[in-house]
């Protein structure tokens, strides 16, 4: 296959010893530059909360009493669906907090990405009968929320972590092994190009081991988040593969175009990929041409979810603006295949200490044994309550907002 990075170019790009730092002094200064230049028109980005969340009959004992989260919902609902009744009622009252404690909120979604909504998904299980969370007298209903699309700046952060606090504080909630965390990134209603991509993609499956130890063992077998080296049509189609031929694949110019490196990267036998790129296919969808990454477990920790969203925009945003002499320093890493290079010498690598700092002490090995991951099902509990959260915005102990927390402004909306 023809590449357009010749074969004398390898050596600049696939010696891990000449490669040095892999973003040097002079290209700190250039992404620094171009982040600047992108402040007027930053990348947007959404996540998708799933949960099961408990009720019970008001006549049983509450088996966690000191838990500020309401059990029980008894007041009439005000929509149709979905089918089960009590599920109904309970993500009514979700977005009825919700929408208590400032955030933008719409009663009956209908995929604007313009407002916060809840909604059902029925892939969502309870909690394994062992899981300190689970009780007998508990009955557990799934639930998503998802946010608007909105644009990557500190103050839409905070509606995560206010979202979040929300519903650990105000229900009895856990994210079960069958959750996941989603992040859709975008650029407005751009799309990407085929050089954006190209680099995501190099960087992403050139460093997959190490970012899975981002997550636990069982996110990288699931059917909906399956990893690209394992599960792609390219993976599929080239299982010899070494990291000098992926990238002579990449870089070549049947390669070269959007459509092209979705059809390559498209996942093949499961249902989704860690990452998923299909949303750029569809030009019917203006609001969500966006990358969405998968492979994080479901969580409502607000910490957690705000860290992730700040290092898979900052994988994208790395993407846009990397040169090809910044991708060639980084690949040699790759190409080395050094067991010492991990995912903490990545993110530093990239430009990401925060995220480093993070993660450090929570990564977990690769080839855990099916039986650390049936503990990791048992060891599930209710997601903590976070009144403090809630109090430093200004939302009382009856969860009203009591100041404006947020502009209109930080919502993208593709008809403005």
């Amino acid at each position: 296959m023809t590449s357009n990075i010749s074969k004398k170019q390898h050596p600049s790009y696939l010696m891990q010893k000449q490669a040095g730092l892999a973003i040097n002094a002079a290209s700190q200064v250039k992404l620094i530059f171009l982040s600047i230049l992108r402040m007027t028109t930053p990348l947007t980005f959404g996540v998708e909360l799933e949960f099961v969340a408990a009720s019970t009959n008001v006549n049983n004992n509450d088996p966690h009493p000191s838990h500020p989260g309401r059990i029980h919902f008894s007041q009439e609902q005000r929509r149709l669906i979905p089918d089960s009744e009590q599920r109904a009622r309970i993500h009514e009252a979700v977005y009825i907090a919700l929408r208590a404690a400032g955030l933008p909120m719409k009663l009956v979604p209908n995929f604007d990405y313009k407002t916060w909504f809840v909604t059902d998904d029925l892939t969502v299980y309870p909690p394994h009968k062992n899981a300190p969370c689970d009780n007998p007298v508990y009955r557990w209903h799934s639930a998503e929320v998802i946010s608007p699309a909105l644009y990557f700046c500190p103050e839409s952060l905070t509606q995560i972590r206010v979202a979040c606090a929300t519903i650990t504080t105000q229900f009895r909630v856990a994210a079960t092994r069958t959750t996941g965390l989603h992040v859709h990134v975008g650029d407005g209603g751009k799309g990407f190009s085929a050089g954006t991509l190209r680099n995501l993609i190099a960087l992403l499956w050139g460093f997959e081991p190490q970012l899975q130890t981002l997550h636990p063992s069982h996110r990288r077998t699931e059917t909906w988040c399956m990893p690209l080296r394992v599960d792609t049509n390219y993976a599929w189609a080239h299982p010899t593969w070494t990291i000098r031929t992926f990238l002579d694949d990449l870089f070549s110019p049947e390669f070269g175009t959007v459509k092209a490196l979705l059809r390559q990267f498209d996942v093949c036998a499961g249902d989704r990929c860690a990452v998923e790129f299909s949303n750029l296919e569809d030009p019917m969808v203006t609001v969500k041409q966006t990358i969405e990454f998968r492979a994080h477990p479901g969580t409502l920790d607000g910490d957690e979810v705000v860290m992730w969203v700040k290092t898979v925009v900052g994988l994208v945003q790395w993407a846009q603006d990397a040169d090809s002499s910044q991708l060639k320093s980084l690949m040699a890493y790759a190409e080395a295949g050094n067991d010492e290079f991990g995912v903490t010498n990545l993110l530093e690598m990239l430009g990401f200490p925060e995220q480093a700092e993070f993660y450090k002490n929570k990564l977990h090995p690769l080839g855990v044994g099916r039986e650390d991951g049936e503990r990791e099902y048992e060891i599930q509990d209710l997601a903590r309550p976070r009144a403090d959260v809630l109090e430093a915005f200004g939302i009382g102990r009856d969860g009203v907002a009591t100041r404006e927390n947020w502009k209109e402004n930080l919502i993208f909306d593709p008809d403005l």
